[in-house]
């Protein structure tokens, strides 16, 4: 992958072992503890996991470029170039100025009512049982009650966009055994996208009709416009679902952060942001580099892919101190957990909203949750998430 001579610390992490995907926060402190550039043995592939470093490079998208995808496998990427995030400006500002307009601040709070009016019955109804599991039952809720009806798939389309979704994520990274599956379902994914009677089945008023409508009236053959709809298949579930999940987990394990949420609602969007970072849903994309560069001490060459570890770059005590703490006060200005640059997290509006009513209505109804069984991380090799988060809602 990447045949240039080693100028960075050597660092025996495996990123995409079992046991990285369980607790990527250890292997971030061991990366971090060698330098913001690290060189990945197990991976042949330099990683840039300093958060002013990570900031810099992404910003700097002529250089460390996405248009040849932002997969460590070019197989992957021949597959997914030409979505808005496997694609460099001026492509990438096109399409993204067609499928962001429903995401944006203005336009998602047409959908606060309708989310709100969810998150409300989704507390009432775990409130009642008192014990259920925050990532199985509660973090998915929202988004595959709301978020799939908005981007309007149709019935095919909604009920497999999660494993679409999922499928995406693990081929941006080493799926390893999983490898076959996830191919599988992106090749399901790719013959939805070229089926010509999927656009006569979305659904009128839904996201993906627009976007597609807005593809071809900008002179876009109806094939390439209906490639749009990816925009929304991969970012709108399992980041938001995963960032839910994370929350529930930190928050039954530190209940003085949930009182004072309770007591002050002002720091509900700081709680929000603290959580993302800590979570990370997305913990790295590769860049393809166009030039040959620097990086703190260590030079890229030319055509050479390199890592861009956001997940270490937000436990960075040089921008973060005490970086593993959860701490709901925090100056969270600045972190990496909706990515940075022109491909920040198209969805993260969105996420934004959700995770605000829902956090309010548990808010108004639970004194404290507690963990009631051990907590189990999810398996994919690009999203961190948690598969079960077994707790208690105390009411009194």
């Amino acid at each position: 992958m990447n045949d240039a001579p080693i100028n960075a610390p050597a660092c025996d992490i495996d990123f995409y072992s079992s046991a990285t995907i369980a607790d990527p926060a250890a292997a971030y402190a061991s990366m971090l503890s060698l330098g913001p550039v690290v060189w990945l043995n197990s991976n042949n592939l330099y990683a840039v996991c300093g958060h002013a470093e990570l900031v810099s490079s992404l910003r700097n998208h002529e250089v460390f470029r996405s248009g040849k995808g932002v997969s460590i496998d070019d197989s992957v990427n021949k597959m997914l170039i030409g979505s808005t995030l496997n694609s460099d400006p001026p492509q990438h500002d096109a399409t993204r100025k067609i499928t962001f307009n429903p995401l944006s601040p203005k336009q998602i709070r047409y959908v606060r009512d309708q989310i709100n009016s969810q998150a409300q019955q989704l507390a009432d109804e775990m409130v009642s049982k008192k014990q259920f599991d925050a990532a199985a039952e509660l973090a998915p809720h929202l988004p595959l009650t709301i978020v799939r009806d908005l981007v309007g798939l149709g019935d095919y389309g909604k009920d497999n966009m999660l494993s679409w979704g999922a499928a995406t994520f693990e081929l941006m990274g080493d799926p390893g055994e999983r490898r076959t599956t996830a191919i599988n379902n992106l090749k399901n994914l790719r013959r939805f996208l070229e089926d010509p009677a999927t656009l006569d089945n979305l659904s009128a008023d839904g996201w993906a009709r627009r976007a597609t409508r807005l593809g071809i009236e900008s002179g876009m053959e109806p094939a390439r416009a209906a490639e749009l709809m990816r925009d929304y298949i991969a970012p709108s579930l399992d980041t938001t679902i995963s960032a839910i999940g994370f929350g529930m987990m930190l928050f039954a394990s530190h209940p003085e952060q949930w009182a004072k949420l309770r007591d002050n609602r002002e720091l509900m969007k700081n709680a929000i942001e603290e959580i993302v970072r800590l979570n990370t849903p997305i913990r790295a994309f590769t860049r393809y580099v166009s030039q040959d560069t620097q990086v703190a001490d260590t030079h890229f060459e030319k055509d050479s892919r390199v890592l861009m570890v956001f997940g270490a770059a937000n436990r960075d005590a040089r921008k973060f101190p005490n970086p593993d703490a959860f701490d709901i006060e925090r100056k969270t200005i600045g972190h990496v957990g909706f990515g940075q640059g022109v491909h920040a997290c198209l969805g993260m509006n969105l996420a934004r909203l959700e995770m605000d009513c829902l956090f309010n209505a548990l808010a108004d109804r639970v004194e404290r949750f507690e963990l009631t069984g051990p907590v189990v991380p999810g398996v994919n090799s690009t999203i961190y998430s948690l598969a079960s988060v077994p707790v208690v809602a105390i009411t009194s």
